[in-house]
């Protein structure tokens, strides 16, 4: 956990180069099951409707795009 806070802190203060957040970006996005809504709910075969008001997708604005990850709850906490 450690290593965790560590890490978020150094991002935080800019101690990575650009090409290193992209290399961590890309590592976390092959981990997890995140897309957008309209990508989601093909892959789950529902209505791009349905996953969006749905609680079990927890939806976060990147860049211009809404996507949900599938695995977290939706709340509202901050991170």
């Amino acid at each position: 956990m450690d290593n965790f806070k560590e890490t978020l802190i150094n991002i935080e203060n800019g101690k990575f180069s650009l090409s290193e957040m992209v290399s961590i970006l890309l590592l976390i996005v092959s981990k997890i099951n995140i897309n957008t809504i309209s990508g989601m709910a093909r892959a789950e075969r529902k209505t791009p409707r349905g996953i969006k008001i749905s609680k079990q997708y927890r939806k976060e604005s990147i860049g211009d795009q809404l996507m949900c990850i599938k695995g977290l709850g939706d709340n509202n906490l901050p991170f």
